[in-house]
């Protein structure tokens, strides 16, 4: 096979990833999209194999991630070019982690003879695990509406679905592979993945069933969403203005609701100093309990970016501010250890880091919060489980209006909704453009806003008050050192000293 059909090969390959993944939303397409760039890939030494993969992932993440060059446009003030340039060199960096993948899978088939299967089962999760990267990305993800599939979750996390779109792949691989070679496949490298993918299947389609048993006998709080579709690009608009606009859609959506338990509104929709919280919650005159995202400077002149609750008096409540802040958009690396970075940075000031691991609570109910981006990372909401404790719901508030209108909102949802699985909450989200949701604790979006749209949302909430915590929140991503353990001992053994053919 000559370099044009191996490059043709990987660049269908990255193709059918990026037409998986959540924006595209052709998620069957992930389980086979690895098959082209395997193929093209066969007869290559670990060296050809590394550039392939890093060709396939490249088309791969400019796919999926093509919106960051509007993004760092409009909000960097990039020329077009400059922000092209950019994206590229940002989807290169991502692409390692599939060059990386297929360079593993040849050595291994190399040196040990091992099918690409298995490696593929073993050495995608613990890339995914260990590889940097400022957008936390799992291929998993991107079966967010496989509810069946998903539910796996709770016990592995992202990364056991990563373990099984692998080994699925390399089945399908075989089955290629052996057609063209005129043999028969090796049945251990298709009953294995068909097995496993069964089990997967036959677990999340009961523990839905049980899932639901829960949400149906638990009790409920209706909740009310405002999304008033003010862009944090319009300056035309005053902050008064955007206050105003969400009070009284908030008003119209009481009225049509009077059994409202409390609302939410979206990040940063206040801004003010934390002495005029209360005073400002009080000139609401919301008559419910509100959760809100705010703008909030504190001593020394710093902000905070904060989810407060306030109740139906206008009271303060509690405030709970960001810890996860956006690097190069809210923050500098290492600016505490160097303050004089923070002159380079962009938009003039430096957000404070939130210091407190604390839980929110709301018309009675305890909330776990997040804000922005903190919602799409396990970890995260892991150590504040253990830190402040359980809590009966999820909420986030969010502002994706700095993407555009582009696939990085229903991203961002889909990312999210996973959290509702490993926590079995249901999660509330609040966004100023879109797209502002309800997710149960099986992961479903049981409804939604649309996208750049003016709307309110009300919906009926579940809470789940059991004690027990799934095993992905107790263990974490356990799976992830497991794999890569295995994946150290298979290079290893892949050294001159240790190398011993296997050949299954």
């Amino acid at each position: 096979m000559n370099i044009g059909w191996r490059c043709g090969l990987a660049v269908l390959s990255g193709v059918l990833d990026a037409l998986g993944y959540i924006g595209f939303g052709f998620y069957p397409l992930t389980w086979i999209a690895k098959v082209p760039v395997l193929i093209a890939a066969k007869d290559s030494s670990v060296k050809q194999s590394f550039w392939l993969g890093l060709l396939y992932g490249v088309v791969a993440h400019l796919g999926g991630y093509y919106w960051l060059a509007e993004t760092l446009a409009d909000f960097g003030g990039l020329s077009l070019v400059v922000s092209m340039a950019l994206l590229l060199l940002i989807a290169a960096f991502f692409a390692l982690l599939f060059a990386l993948l297929l360079g593993l899978v040849q050595r291994a088939r190399h040196t040990l003879g091992l099918a690409p299967v298995w490696t593929l089962m073993i050495a995608y999760p613990a890339l995914e695990f260990i590889f940097p990267n400022l957008l936390p990305y799992n291929i998993g993800a991107s079966q967010y509406r496989f509810t069946a599939i998903t539910q796996i979750v709770e016990e592995t996390g992202l990364l056991g679905l990563t373990a099984l779109i692998g080994m699925v792949n390399g089945a399908f691989y075989e089955l290629v592979e052996a057609r063209w070679e005129r043999r028969r496949p090796v049945w251990l490298r298709w009953f294995v993945p068909v097995v496993g993918f069964l089990l997967v299947l036959g677990y999340g389609m009961i523990r839905v069933g049980q899932v639901d048993a829960s949400i149906k006998s638990a009790r409920h709080v209706k909740v009310g969403l405002i999304q008033t579709n003010h862009s944090a690009r319009d300056q035309s608009v005053s902050r008064r203005e955007v206050v105003e606009r969400h009070r009284k859609m908030t008003m119209e959506l009481i009225k049509a609701n009077p059994d409202m338990d409390f609302v939410v509104w979206p990040e940063t929709v206040l801004i003010t100093s934390i002495s005029e919280l209360e005073p400002l919650g009080r000139r609401l005159e919301i008559g419910r309990p509100l959760v809100t995202g705010a703008f909030v400077r504190g001593d020394g002149g710093r902000f905070f970016n904060s989810m407060i609750t306030i109740s139906a008096e206008g009271n303060l409540v509690g405030r709970y501010d960001k810890r996860r802040l956006i690097p190069f958009s809210e923050t500098i690396p290492l600016v505490g250890t160097f303050p004089q970075l923070e002159r380079f940075h962009p938009r003039g000031k430096v957000i404070q880091q939130g210091t407190d691991y604390l839980n929110l609570r709301v018309a009675g109910v305890s909330a776990l919060p997040m804000i922005c981006y903190e919602d799409i990372m396990p970890a995260f909401v892991r150590e504040m489980w253990h830190r402040a404790g359980p809590t009966e719901i999820l909420i986030n508030v969010s502002n994706d209006s700095w993407f555009g209108d582009s696939h990085e909102p229903i991203i961002h949802l889909a990312l999210a909704s996973f959290r509702s699985i490993e926590t079995r909450r249901s999660l509330i989200r609040a966004t100023s453009t879109g797209i502002s949701a309800f997710v149960d604790p099986v992961g479903r979006i049981v409804s939604r806003t649309g996208q750049w749209q003016s709307e309110t949302l009300a919906g009926q909430v579940a809470l789940v008050e059991t004690e027990t915590i799934t095993p992905y929140l107790h263990y974490g991503d356990m799976l992830g050192w497991i794999c890569l353990v295995l994946t150290g001992a298979g290079l290893a053994a892949t050294l001159p000293p240790f190398n011993r053919r296997i050949a299954v």
